[in-house]
């Protein structure tokens, strides 16, 4: 889980106020892979990934640079900039969290 920011003009960089999670979902028979991004607010940033979805309440979530999958082979279908999905149709959602520092277990 990364926070999402730009470059500054001095070089710096500028918190925009959103998360950046890796999201995969499974559709059916299809396994979708991409980024979304979550409004940060006023909470803490030390929450979890699985907390940016369960307090999203809206029922489609846009996945940016999404990669869409055969659930059963794996093999890759499609590659697109986006996909939007209606979650009313998902069966299984998950964020990936934070990768493991250097030498410590996953």
């Amino acid at each position: 889980m990364v926070d999402a920011s730009t470059e500054a003009p001095d070089g710096g960089r500028v918190e925009t106020g959103f998360k950046e999670l890796t999201i995969v979902a499974f559709v059916d028979r299809f396994k979708v892979v991409g980024v979304a991004y979550f409004g940060v607010g006023h909470r803490a940033t030390s929450r979890r990934a699985s907390d940016f979805i369960r307090s999203f309440n809206d029922t489609r979530l846009t996945l940016a640079d999404a990669d869409i999958f055969d659930s059963q082979s794996g093999q890759l279908i499609e590659k697109s900039p986006f996909v939007v999905l209606n979650l009313d149709k998902v069966d299984f959602i998950y964020a990936r969290d934070e990768e493991p520092p250097a030498g410590e277990p996953s």
